[in-house]
C-alpha cells in the first residue's frame, strides 16, 4: 500500500520562512509533499536519493504519514 505524506506545522513554517535553512535538496522535496502524492509518485519526482530524503524529512519533523 502506498504511503502518503503531508507537511507538519514545522514543515509549513519552513516553507514560509526558511528559518531552519534546509539544504536545497530537502527543501525541494518538502515543497513536493502535498498530502496527495504517494511515496511512489514522490520518488519519481525527486532526482536524488528519494527514500533517504523522505526519511530525513520525517525524522526531522517536517513531514508525517497521513
Amino acid at each position: 500500500m502506498a504511503t502518503i505524506y503531508r507537511k507538519t506545522a514545522k514543515g509549513l513554517t519552513e516553507i514560509e520562512t526558511r528559518a531552519l535553512r534546509l539544504p536545497p535538496r530537502l527543501r525541494s522535496a518538502l515543497i513536493l509533499v502535498d498530502g496527495r502524492r504517494s511515496d511512489d509518485e514522490l520518488h519519481k519526482l525527486m532526482l536524488q536519493q528519494p527514500a533517504e530524503t523522505l526519511r530525513a524529512l520525517t525524522e526531522q519533523g517536517f513531514i508525517e504519514v497521513i
